[in-house]
């Protein structure tokens, strides 16, 4: 049963950081505002209980069922997780549900677990996309959309919302692969698009082809930092950007652990999520203890390089089955023959979108005292405790771009660039995508619900943020974006805008607590 804090913490609404001058609506955010920089090693959340009292009074003992919430501004990882709110949560009983629990070793040595399980058949076929039961060739769409931009990588973005957004500012062909070879695609050129690929026509209507030939990368989407697939892909071990290559934060993205409707499961721990994907069979973890019916993704996947990381498990060891794609998760929850033993990780782009066949487990993270859905209920999207700290599984996705004439595409002479596509044309559909995609400024076709959209699969973009981290499973810290986009964000739909939220355009001022109009909203 979902229970609610009894202490509702006044804490410190971050305040936007807004410029004393109005800027428009669609103004351009700062170019390096999100541009990623050096940053610290990856770390992982840390183990333990929380302490009962710190002695400064900032310790509700009422809160989370009697196990104690922090009251006050929350300053640290641990302080972020444990912070007093309204928000529903639910409590993981490690020592009652993890067989032979020791809470002083709640990550024991893994074991030999066997042979690993083979990844899911999906089973193969001609793919009929049109009345000729073939799949066209993609040269009349490159010789006939306008802006042609390809992308490879990660599923994480809406592609059919952000095609009609950008409207004949760019028009998006993609490659589905894992995270780390969107990462990989911008950084070695290295996986090329070739074969199926799908292109988004300026209505959002999605079109597969093929390409008989290799084409470099003009953008690369993806949940991971490039020290994370170091080694895959020609990856160095220490990956450095060329001049010409760009990696820009993108909206953040839940990644969780989801079971199917059918489960009556509510909530995991990290310490039950270790064992489950640590030892399989052997977990002693009911109901998960069927490994044939524990689905991840691969060592290539943001998903599963993140949960590995926040769980303190070998990024290539997982126990269970592969599912291939993070599309083919619906498949595989939808038809699984036993619901109460079934356990995937996902991400909300997968999750959200089917939440008539599957839903997220509340997380309760190594030291939080109660797990947190991502938002602050189980039928909400607002994303809540994504933004304020609570729930911890989540990755930054980015937008790898070549972001200047000199990049491989324009020296190969491929030939997406032909006839009115010139190079300088190219790289401003680049950019502008990129931008889009990274929430940078608004799209050209302003009247389409870009942030409904990503409120729909779980994704928030940096602007909406009110915690951040240096690398994927690194430990939480507050933050302040530079110019906030809360209520752009949190008035999309599904939801509604706050009282104190007030609409803005170009040539409507702001009033001086929200001077800045960012994506038609004061903040």
């Amino acid at each position: 049963m979902v229970r609610h804090s009894r202490a509702r913490a006044s804490l410190l609404l971050l305040a936007a950081g807004g410029a004393a001058a109005l800027v428009a609506c669609n103004a351009i955010l700062d170019f390096d505002q999100y541009r990623v920089s050096a940053g610290g090693p990856i770390v992982d959340g840390g183990s333990g209980d929380a302490t009962a009292d710190d002695g400064g009074g900032c310790i509700d003992p009422n809160g989370f069922g009697g196990r104690g919430c922090f009251r006050c501004t929350p300053t640290t990882n641990e302080e972020l997780l444990n912070a007093c709110t309204s928000a529903d949560f639910e409590h993981f009983d490690n020592a009652a549900r993890i067989q032979g629990f020791d809470p002083a070793n709640p990550r024991p040595a893994l074991v030999d677990g066997g042979p690993y399980l083979p990844p899911y058949d999906a089973g193969s076929g001609p793919v009929v996309v049109n009345d000729a039961g073939t799949t066209p060739s993609c040269a009349d769409a490159l010789a006939t959309q306008p802006n042609p931009v390809m992308v490879v990588g990660g599923t994480g973005y809406p592609l059919d919302v952000i095609a009609k957004a950008m409207g004949s500012a760019a028009t998006i062909f993609f490659l589905e692969g894992g995270s780390c070879d969107g990462v990989s695609t911008i950084l070695t050129n290295t996986p090329k698009a070739k074969g199926k690929v799908a292109w988004y026509s300026d209505t959002g209507v999605k079109t597969e082809c093929l390409l008989d030939q290799e084409y470099p990368a003009d953008i690369g989407s993806a949940g991971a930092f490039p020290e994370t697939c170091a080694g895959q892909n020609q990856i160095p071990a220490n990956p450095v950007l060329a001049a010409d290559q760009a990696d820009f934060l993108g909206p953040a993205n839940p990644v969780m652990l989801a079971v199917p409707q059918g489960s009556d499961q509510n909530v995991i721990s990290a310490e039950a999520a270790y064992k489950v994907y640590g030892f399989g069979n052997a977990s002693g973890v009911e109901p998960w203890t069927k490994e044939e019916l524990l689905y991840r993704r691969n060592a290539r996947s943001a998903n599963q390089q993140s949960t590995a990381r926040t769980l303190g498990l070998p990024v290539g060891e997982l126990r269970g089955v592969d599912s291939n794609s993070g599309s083919r998760m619906y498949n595989l929850l939808l038809t699984t023959p036993e619901p109460q033993k079934t356990i995937a990780i996902s991400s909300s782009e997968i999750v959200d979108i089917h939440r008539d066949v599957m839903k997220s487990l509340a997380y309760q993270h190594y030291g939080q005292r109660a797990g947190f859905y991502p938002d602050s209920s189980p039928g909400s999207f607002d994303r809540k405790n994504v933004r304020d700290g609570h729930y911890f599984m989540w990755i930054p996705l980015h937008v790898y771009a070549h972001v200047n004439a000199g990049d491989p595409i324009a020296a190969q002479g491929s030939a997406l660039e032909g006839g009115s596509n010139t190079r300088e044309k190219r790289n401003a559909a680049v950019k502008a995508l990129a931008f889009v995609m990274a929430n940078r400024q608004e799209a050209p076709n302003a009247a389409v619900d870009l942030f409904g959209s990503l409120k729909t699969i779980g994704n928030i973009p940096q602007c909406a943020m009110h915690v951040t981290r240096a690398r994927e499973a690194a430990d939480l810290t507050p933050y302040t974006p530079g110019t906030s986009c809360d209520c752009a964000f949190e008035a999309a739909s599904p939801g509604t805008t706050p009282p104190d939220c007030q609409r803005c355009s170009a040539t409507a001022p702001c009033p001086s607590n929200r001077p800045t109009c960012s994506f038609g909203y004061c903040e």
